[in-house]
């Protein structure tokens, strides 16, 4: 009989893990990092090497982070999305 109850406990404590796994799981797999993570992961990789481009007008300037050509007034980097300049 204690036997019998040991099992039940044994077994309804691996459900709940189980349960509880398997939610947190998704939680994690469903967040914006996770989302994040992935896009980075998917632009690294899909990501052929070009060669960089040179600013030849006072007008651009060459991204530090990927070396795109971008505008002066330019926040963002259109190729890699680095913040160019702080915003007032």
């Amino acid at each position: 009989m204690i036997v019998i109850v040991i099992l039940g406990v044994f077994l309804a404590g691996l459900i709940a893990y189980w349960i509880l796994h398997e939610v947190i799981q998704s939680a994690i797999d469903n967040s914006t990092m996770a989302r994040n993570i992935q896009e980075i992961r998917d632009h690294l990789v899909g990501k052929s090497p070009e060669p960089p481009q040179t600013a030849n007008d006072e007008d651009h300037e060459n991204c530090p982070g990927c070396g795109y050509l971008v505008h002066l007034s330019d926040k963002v980097c259109a190729n890699c999305g680095l913040a160019l300049r702080d915003s007032d």
